[in-house]
C-alpha cells in the first residue's frame, strides 16, 4: 500500500460532516479487506473488527474521523446566486475568490464573487470577511439552478492533491483522511500476523460539528483502550513562537492531557524510544478537540491515549503535511498492538 496514492484516493472523496453515508460505504469496503466483520452504523460512521485467535482476547480500537469540514446552502436567489453556512468551522478569510462545487442533482460549478480592488472604499478594505456576506456565484439563472441544486446541499472547496518537495502534500480534508490513511497503514503492517488482541476500528461521522459519530459509536465489544489519530497543528512561520505548532518531520505527535490516560500514554511513548520512532509531547489541559474527548466517556470509560499529524493550514483548501509523519503515526500504532500494551 503506497501511502501517497492511499491519501489521495481519500482526499479526492467527498464526505462532508452530517452527508458522509456514501463516503463511509467506501471506507467499509475498504476495511472488509483487513477485518472479520465491517458495517456503517445509524450514524454514518464505519465500523470493523478483526478478531485475535485467542478466547477472551482484549481489544484494542484504533479511531479517526472521516468527515470533513463544507458548508451547505441557505438560500438560492432569483439571479443564480448562492447563500451558505459554514459546516463545521471553515476559515471565512480564505473563501472570496475561492471556487467550489455544490453537491446537487449534479455537481454545480460555482466561485466565491470578490469585489475588485479597484471598487473598494476604505470602509471596505477595514471589514473582516464574513460569510454571511458572500454568494456563490453558479453562471446560471435561479430558476433552472433550483433544478440542479436545493437548499441544505452540501458545498465544497476545489481542490487538488499535490505533490511538494520532502515528501510533503498539500490537500483539502487531510484532517482527518491523514489519520484514516494512518489506520490503513497500520493495518497493512499488522496483515498476516496472529495477534494477541482484537483490533476494532472506528471511522467516525462528524466530529466537526460536536464529536457525534464518537458519542454514538456502538461497540459490540469491550474496548480495552483506543488509540485516537488526528491531526494537530503544523508550524508555519507566523506561528513558530506559539505554544502547540509542530514542525513537520516532527514524527507521531503523542498528547499528554487528564482526559488521557496517563499509564498507557507512558507506555506509548517508551515504544517509540524502544523503535526509534520519531515523536514528539503536546499538552492538552482540557479537551483536545478531537474524539478523544468523547471516546473516554463511552460506558463505563475507555483507557484512551491521542497520536497527532503535524498538518499546516488546517481547515483549508491548502492543508500541507509529511508523509513521513503518516509513516510514523502506522509504525506506532502498530508496534502498540503487537507490543502486549495492556498487559505490560
Amino acid at each position: 500500500m503506497e501511502t501517497k496514492k492511499l491519501l489521495k484516493a481519500l482526499t479526492d472523496s467527498i464526505g462532508v460532516t452530517g452527508s458522509e453515508y456514501d463516503f463511509a460505504c467506501m471506507l467499509k469496503e475498504m476495511l472488509s479487506k483487513y477485518t472479520d466483520e465491517c458495517y456503517v452504523n445509524k450514524f454514518n460512521s464505519c465500523i470493523g473488527v478483526k478478531r485475535s485467535k485467542y478466547e477472551n482476547a482484549q481489544t484494542v480500537l484504533l479511531e479517526a474521523h472521516l468527515d470533513q469540514i463544507g458548508m451547505m446552502v441557505s438560500e438560492i436567489d432569483d439571479n443564480g446566486f448562492v447563500k451558505f453556512v459554514s459546516l463545521g468551522g471553515i476559515d471565512p478569510r480564505i473563501l472570496p475568490a475561492a471556487e467550489v462545487y455544490i453537491l446537487g442533482k449534479e455537481n454545480v460549478y460555482g466561485v466565491i464573487g470578490a469585489k475588485p480592488p479597484h471598487l473598494m472604499t476604505k470602509e471596505d478594505s477595514e471589514k473582516s470577511a464574513k460569510i454571511t456576506d458572500m454568494l456563490i456565484d453558479t453562471g446560471y439563472k435561479g430558476d433552472r439552478l433550483r433544478e440542479l441544486i436545493s437548499v441544505g446541499d452540501s458545498v465544497v472547496l476545489k481542490s487538488e492533491f499535490s505533490s511538494m518537495l520532502n515528501e510533503s502534500v498539500s490537500s483539502k480534508a487531510m484532517d482527518n483522511r491523514a489519520g484514516i490513511t494512518a489506520v490503513f497503514g497500520c493495518l497493512e503492517k499488522l496483515r498476516g500476523m496472529e495477534l494477541d488482541y482484537n483490533i476494532a476500528v472506528l471511522f467516525s461521522s462528524e466530529e466537526e460539528m460536536g464529536l457525534y459519530g464518537a458519542y454514538t459509536a456502538d461497540f459490540k465489544d469491550t474496548i480495552d483502550l483506543a488509540v485516537v489519530v488526528d491531526v494537530t497543528h503544523g508550524m508555519t512561520p507566523d506561528s513558530k513562537d506559539l505554544e502547540g505548532v509542530f514542525p513537520l518531520d516532527s514524527g507521531a505527535v503523542i498528547c499528554r492531557g487528564p482526559n488521557l490516560h496517563p499509564k498507557l500514554t507512558n507506555r506509548v511513548i517508551e515504544i517509540a524510544k524502544r523503535e526509534n520512532i520519531s515523536y514528539d509531547i503536546e499538552a492538552a489541559a482540557g479537551s483536545s478537540g478531537t474524539d478523544a474527548w468523547a471516546i473516554q466517556t463511552l460506558k463505563s470509560g475507555i483507557p484512551t491515549v491521542l497520536i497527532s499529524i503535524p498538518l499546516k493550514y488546517m481547515h483549508t483548501s491548502v492543508e500541507v503535511l509529511s508523509l513521513n509523519d503518516i509513516e510514523s503515526v502506522s509504525r506506532l500504532m502498530a508496534e502498540i498492538v503487537k507490543g502486549g500494551i495492556l498487559d505490560a
